[in-house]
């Protein structure tokens, strides 16, 4: 049906489908962003504030929801609290929703936010500065693990966990040198199959982790989009907010320290 609805779109309009649907959820994204005065509304980072303008995605309307990355989300909670975790390093911070979710919530008590583009590092920012976390966050715009141990020591580390959403760099940021550095805190890594990366560097990165830390899998997660004040929206509007517009079905790797 995509499909067919791609031809249909390519031959009455100028825009593609891809277009249409993009711009539609980046309005309903400001509509929603208006209704809840920038505030997320629910989930793990419920009442953090949003600056409505993104980079990397076109995710609004599901950030403000508390939809967006819900599974995500949630384990990342449960495993700061059950293992006492006072730090993110966020590689791919991009605007800072999870970072800020998790520092504003008092879930963890201080992180950073590893950003290599400039106009993203502007917006994380300002996100950081609305919250009022400008002494809890350090910005780094850097994209390896050298850094790490200016600012931790070995006790900090263990401690620590390492959000990585790096669009298929994840392949080339840990080695089997840099991982003595990390191997006793936490990692959760979502993984970019679709990438055009070497066979053999995908099963090194895994082999690596596997002798380092134990692995658990996690996949996408369901989501309600049927949510008070936002009754007036069609189903297919609702639906298309909570999409994240992934090619495939994703996976993160929770990796817990041996």
């Amino acid at each position: 049906m995509t499909n067919l609805l791609k031809k249909l779109f390519s031959k009455k309009n100028s825009q593609t489908f891809d277009e249409i649907k993009n711009e539609k959820k980046k309005l309903l994204g400001i509509k929603i962003h208006k209704i809840f005065s920038g505030k997320v509304t629910g989930g793990p980072y419920k009442g953090i504030k949003i600056f409505p303008k993104e980079h990397w995605s076109n995710d609004l309307g599901s950030k403000i929801l508390g939809l967006y990355e819900k599974q995500v989300q949630e384990n990342i909670k449960n495993l700061c609290l059950e293992n006492k975790i006072n730090t993110l390093v966020n590689f791919g911070a991009a605007e800072g929703y999870h970072l800020i979710g998790l520092i504003k919530n008092k879930i963890i008590k201080k992180g950073f936010g590893i950003e290599i583009d400039r106009a993203t590092i502007t917006t994380l920012k300002r996100n950081i500065r609305i919250n009022q976390l400008n002494n809890k966050i350090k910005i780094i715009s850097n994209s390896n693990l050298n850094f790490i141990n200016k600012y931790l020591n070995k006790k900090e580390l263990s401690k620590t966990l390492f959000l990585i959403d790096i669009e298929g760099d994840e392949y080339n940021l840990i080695n089997s040198e840099n991982v003595k550095l990390i191997k006793n805190s936490f990692l959760i890594i979502e993984m970019h199959p679709f990438f055009k990366v070497p066979r053999s560097k995908k099963n090194k990165l895994k082999n690596i982790l596997k002798k380092n830390f134990k692995i658990r899998i996690l996949k996408n997660a369901e989501r309600n989009p049927f949510i008070e004040k936002i009754e007036n929206l069609s189903d297919d509007e609702r639906w298309l907010v909570v999409s994240e517009g992934r090619p495939n079905e994703m996976e993160w790797l929770i990796c817990y320290p041996k």
